[in-house]
């Protein structure tokens, strides 16, 4: 029976009394009936609910358990006996309470024990010794012994000895708790000075000991039963004679099963094992279907195919899933992937798509022979089939489907950007190098075939050129002679004779025609008629005089003759004008330039004459006639839509939009009748010994404006670089545009900056892109020289901003005077395609700013045609445009191209263009220098002035009018299924080539997060604008946070929020599986600003940042928000996220404020405009209201005034 109590208040009680056979009832006794009971019940059964953990069986009076005690040696007192350690009283100092023999005798052996009313399962024993006294127990023992063993004095059996002190480790604790968990009935302390007695206790003696013990606790329960918990358990009946350990209940003294396993008696069957003391069923795959081994749970004879492990429940490397049967992917360093989901932790070999590594990522395909070839030229950036290389649709224009890898038949080079030649039998060319392989049409130059030979021109080659003087080709397009003829023939294009002149070769002179008229060029006859007395029709001999007519008199028969011929060479030139002016379709502007006029109504019809001419009709033509139509016809009569290229400046907007129609179509058009590169004209560069000085094997200066170095600084030099000089929109000399150094052309590349007298370098490439070298660096480190040459170039100064570095150089050659040369260094034109417009044109403005002292301005890329001819142009048109209001895009990239070849190389290049340099005519001054910001700032926010004719209200109007706006297809990432419901509002929709995609693998999750990324004016992508997660989305958040390596997470809540529920309280730990978060303990508030830190955890990653919370009606809260920020700044790289509720409004106000007080630390000004059209470029609804716009202005003069950040920077 067994009984348990609760007590309410003292007056009664509720007891379940349980029996043998497990049924129980429950009474309710009046206390005193209840006290009686209680007393006379604790002596049956030592452990019940009155009572609290293991019992002190030696002392518990009211259980009625007394032990006795006594020891070796006389009490040196009569009140100082052995029974005084099991009285309860644990007094360490008083000696009535303690068991003390006389010290002053000389004892070698000394013992004290205590014998137990019976057997008991005893836990643990406790000993108090007198504290004042303790040294002289140094080396004692403990022993415990069981019914049937006895203590031998002499020499106590090791195998009962539960603890001995060891006194080379110094002097005992004066009280010292053992762990015995034994049956027990008698318990011993024992000490001994052997001969050999050595201590390490100060003041211990060697020689004699005693024993001063104040108590010993024997604690444990009855023999049958175990637990800590008030003893409330029994010994399993699997247990041997009902025996067990007294802390946990196994069965440590054996079990009443021979079959039995373990201290817990299990017995399993045959394909069990024991595990967390149960038996559980093998989980292991054993060679042939096995039983596991039943204690160990492994395979004693081996493993299963592709099982591995201990317990064969492990796939071999390389295998993976539930059987073991799927194989991993490729990861990298040819590591294992994950043996349950065969994710590749470590990432994938080079172009497999995480985490599986079975496919090609994105822009690579063939998994067979590792991924290794790249996607082609899939229209609009597309993706090809990761298997088969195919584009999902169309190609690039001028590229081959299906895989869009080599050009249409054609075309050739890099980009496929330029025709082939005429090729024999319409063959099509060397897709790389345009050559043509088996030959060229009639009278063309090979191997391009792009020109005719010397001796013909004309667009198919047929016309022959004139008799031009010293044997000289003719021009190759127009037939003209360059210089002047041969001897009598008319310039330029020396195929008739000079007037007096005439025969084949012009040699003979003409007779004596009337009123000096010429003669016929052919034959010499003077068709109208002959001076007197001369012989027709040569009138070179002269006739006897038979009248007297004078000398001058007209032969009547011969002007008749003449008038009627004249006559009818007037209709014929006449009606050739007629027709040749209907052909064109072409009207010039008042400023003289040609405007192109729809043909639309005209196309596939007679009038239209050469709409579909071929090659074989145009050889019909006289070959005159073909040269002068078909060069007016590329002046302007080739497209089929209505524009211009000749462009005011307050119409660019208007043109684009034009433009921008039918897919671009008329930009094409444009771009297509620009010249393309001619290598004949590039002979020096494909030179054997200026091969290798090329860094493509097509791109080569023209001879005409190439860079010529005149000054040699090795014997081995020549004069060669692959650079040309360019002219401005006025046709001043005024860049050299050159290819990126290469190792071997460093030195000439230094020379070139030398001669020229070079004092501004505009670099538009990275060193590396895409691990593809693009440029050797050509400066040094800082505070490391550089020698090259003659040359020592030393690093004066170097500022990182968001898109550009700026660097200054010193040169000094020998000894020289020293030059200073500044290099503007653009970091952010992507490998493929074209940079933000605003970005090129904040570029343009630095470099424009920093640099007004004139000369040549060095402006390479990579190949120092793409984009350094966009940069060029936008630099050219832009002063032009400034100064006259009005460009002429495609005149000046035509001229370009004159000068050095594909300058703009691709078609998105040109259109870039227009968009940049309309992004730079919409520049307004709104910068506002340290010195003023005060004065300016307070002028724009005192305007009292009609809002409408405010300057800061335009302002904001002209922001609203220049934010860019995106379709759906920009944001379409987060319109789709899947992702609609991670938006806190569908109006604010991440465009997807800013969006940051997450990579960490959870299942049920994709890429997607509601967050841009946005620069800082020092770096590109410091921040990340975001919204509060939503219910389902805040895992993704915390994946943000580890993905992107962010730092900081910046909350801009409301003033009266306190935190965020996302976010753990300050000390504690919340989870979002798989996410660990937890939050530090030493937070503070200053400002208004609450900080703190966050560790993420997840499996054996951990990610530490700072959180600072940010009520955003505050404007000190949000200045000492950025002014902390700031500095974390200072220290390294940094990533914010910074957040509100729907991720636009409040986060704009932070990110601008945080912009352009770093810009008022390195420029010394600040641009607030510019600051938030740069992040509207990213997030269009960030500081939609005036309010916001305000607020920028009104917090910077609070911020360096003088407690403000700035004085703190």
């Amino acid at each position: 029976m067994r009984v348990s109590c609760m007590f309410y208040i003292c007056r009664h009680a509720v007891c379940i009394v349980y029996t043998s056979n497990g049924d129980f009832r429950k009474l309710k006794l009046r206390f005193q009936t209840l006290k009686k009971m209680w007393t006379e019940f604790c002596v049956l059964s030592l452990l019940v609910p009155c009572a609290s953990g293991f019992v002190n069986l030696a002392y518990t009076p009211t259980q009625k358990l007394q032990g006795t005690a006594n020891m070796s040696q006389p009490s040196q007192k009569p009140a100082w006996s052995a029974g005084n350690a099991v009285d309860g009283n644990t007094d360490q100092e008083l000696l009535t309470t303690c068991a003390v023999m006389d010290y002053s005798k000389t004892y070698s052996s000394v013992w004290w024990k205590v014998r137990l009313q019976k057997r008991f399962n005893v836990a643990y024993v406790v000993v108090y010794f007198r504290r004042s006294t303790i040294v002289r127990e140094s080396g004692y023992s403990l022993y415990s012994f069981d019914d049937g063993e006895d203590f031998n004095s002499s020499y106590p059996n090791p195998q009962n000895l539960i603890f001995r002190h060891d006194p080379l480790l110094g002097c005992p604790d004066s009280t010292q708790t053992v762990t015995v968990n034994r049956l027990s009935r008698e318990i011993v302390f024992y000490n001994t000075r052997p001969s050999n007695y050595m201590t390490n206790c100060l003041n211990d003696s060697r020689v004699k000991t005693t024993v001063e013990i104040c108590e010993v606790k024997v604690m444990g329960c009855d023999e049958n039963r175990f637990s800590s918990n008030q003893c409330n358990l029994e010994c399993n009946w699997s247990c041997k004679n009902q025996n067990c350990d007294v802390f946990n209940g196994s069965c440590i003294y054996g079990c009443n099963d021979s079959n039995a396993l373990t201290v817990d008696c299990l017995v399993c069957q045959n394909g069990q094992y024991i595990s967390n003391r149960q038996c559980t069923l093998c989980k292991g795959h054993c060679k042939d279907r096995a039983p596991c081994n039943k204690l160990t749970g492994r395979c004693d004879n081996g493993c299963s195919n592709y099982w591995t492990g201990d317990y064969c429940d492990l796939c071999e490397d390389g295998y993976y899933n539930d059987t073991c049967s799927a194989t991993c992917g490729k990861c990298a360093n040819n590591k294992p992937c994950d043996k349950a989901t065969g994710e590749c932790g470590n990432g994938c070999k080079t172009n497999f798509e995480p985490p599986f590594c079975q496919i090609c990522k994105p822009g690579f395909y063939n998994s067979a022979t590792n991924c290794i070839s790249g996607c082609g030229h899939c229209k609009n950036g597309a993706i090809c089939d990761n298997e088969s290389g195919r584009c999902p649709g169309e190609c690039e224009l001028y590229f081959a489907a299906p895989y869009c890898q080599v050009c249409e038949d054609g075309f050739y080079n890099e980009t496929c950007s330029a025709a082939c030649g005429k090729c024999a039998n319409n063959a099509p060319c060397n897709n790389i190098t345009g050559q043509c392989r088996n030959g060229c049409k009639t009278n063309f130059e090979p191997p391009l075939c792009q020109e005719c030979q010397d001796g013909f021109y004309g667009i198919i080659c047929n016309g022959t050129c004139g008799n031009c003087a010293n044997g000289q080709p003719c021009d190759k397009v127009t037939g003209k002679c360059l210089n002047e003829c041969k001897p009598h023939y008319k310039f330029p294009y020396c195929k008739v004779c000079e007037d007096r002149y005439y025969n084949k070769s012009c040699e003979a002179k003409c007779g004596n025609c009337l009123n000096n008229k010429p003669c016929d060029k052919e034959n010499g006859n003077c068709t109208m008629g002959c001076r007197s007395h001369f012989m027709p029709p040569l009138c070179e001999v002269a006739m006897e005089s038979q009248t007297g007519d004078s000398e001058d008199k007209p032969n009547t028969g011969a002007i008749a003759g003449g008038i009627v011929a004249a006559i009818i060479i007037i209709v014929i030139v006449g009606l050739a004008a007629f027709f040749l002016k209907r052909r064109q379709g072409v009207n010039r502007d008042p400023t003289g330039h040609f405007q192109i006029v729809s043909n639309d109504r005209k196309k596939g019809s007679k009038r239209n004459k050469y709409a579909d001419i071929s090659d074989n009709s145009l050889e019909r033509f006289q070959e005159e006639h073909t040269n002068e139509a078909l060069s007016r016809d590329d002046g302007g009569y080739y497209n089929t839509a209505e524009i211009t290229t000749y462009i005011r400046t307050q119409d660019l907007h208007r043109v684009i939009l034009e433009k921008n129609k039918k897919e671009n179509n008329v930009y094409l058009d444009e771009y297509k009748r620009l010249p393309l590169g001619n290598t004949d004209k590039c002979k020096i560069g494909q030179q054997k010994e200026n091969i290798v000085k090329n860094r493509f094997k097509t791109t080569f200066p023209y001879d005409h404006s190439r860079v010529i170095l005149k000054e040699k600084w090795t014997d081995n030099d020549n004069d060669y670089i692959n650079a040309n000089f360019i002219k401005n929109c006025n046709g001043d000399k005024a860049y050299i545009a050159a290819q990126g150094p290469k190792k071997v052309t460093l030195a000439d590349f230094w020379r070139m900056i030398w001669q020229e007298n070079v004092k501004l370098v505009v670099m538009l490439t990275n060193i590396v892109e895409n691990g593809k070298n693009k440029c050797t660096q050509y400066w040094p480190e800082k505070d490391k020289g550089m020698d090259v040459g003659p040359c020592k170039i030393k690093l004066l100064e170097e500022t990182e901003y968001a898109f550009h570095t700026y660097r200054k150089f010193t040169v000094q050659q020998n000894n020289s005077n020293t030059r200073t040369i500044a290099q503007f260094h653009y970091t952010a034109w992507p490998d493929h395609g074209t940079p933000e417009e605003l970005g090129l044109v904040q570029f343009h403005r630095a470099v424009t700013k920093k640099y007004q002292t004139g000369g040549l301005m060095l402006v390479h890329c990579s190949a120092g045609v793409g984009r350094t001819g966009t940069f060029i142009g936008l630099d050219s048109l832009l002063q032009h445009g400034r100064k006259f209001g009005r460009i002429n895009v495609f005149e000046f990239v035509h001229k370009m191209r004159e000068e050095r070849m594909t300058m703009v190389q691709t078609a998105e290049q040109y259109i870039f263009l227009h968009k940049a340099l309309l992004c730079g005519f919409q520049e307004n001054d709104t910068v506002i220098k340290e010195d003023i910001i005060p004065t300016k700032i307070n002028l724009l926010l005192q305007d009292s002035s009609p809002l409408n004719q405010r300057a800061l209200y335009k302002e904001y109007k002209m922001l609203q009018t220049l934010k860019l706006t995106y379709d759906d297809k920009d944001t379409e990432d987060g319109q789709t299924t899947d992702n609609k419901a991670k938006n806190y509002d569908l109006k604010i929709l991440p465009v997807s080539k800013y969006r940051p995609y997450l990579t960490t693998y959870i299942k049920g999750r994709n890429d997607y997060i509601n967050a841009v990324c946005v620069p800082s004016f020092t770096a590109p992508g410091s921040f990340i604008l975001t919204q509060y997660p939503l219910k389902d989305t805040e895992v993704d958040l915390w994946r943000l946070c580890m993905d992107h390596d962010v730092n900081a997470l910046i909350v801009l809540g409301d003033t009266n929020e306190q935190g965020v529920s996302w976010i753990p309280q300050k000390g504690s730990t919340s989870y979002n599986t798989p996410y660990s978060l937890t939050t530090g303990n030493t937070g503070s508030s200053i400002s208004g600003v609450t900080q703190d830190t966050l560790v993420i955890s997840i499996e054996d990653q951990r990610k530490e940042l700072d959180v600072y919370y940010i009520p955003f009606g505050n404007d000190n809260a949000i200045l000492k928000g950025v002014e902390l920020l700031l500095e974390k700044e200072k220290q390294h790289s940094f990533t914010s996220v910074i957040m509100s509720k729907d991720g636009a409004e409040r986060v704009g106000v932070f990110c601008v404020l945080h912009n352009v007080l770093q810009q008022l630390r390195m420029d010394k000004e600040v641009d607030i405009f510019t600051a938030v059209r740069q992040i509207q470029t990213r997030r269009p609804e960030v500081i939609s209201k005036l309010e916001e716009y305000r607020r920028c202005y009104e917090l910077v003069p609070v911020s360096i005034s003088e407690d403000g950040i700035y004085a703190n920077m």
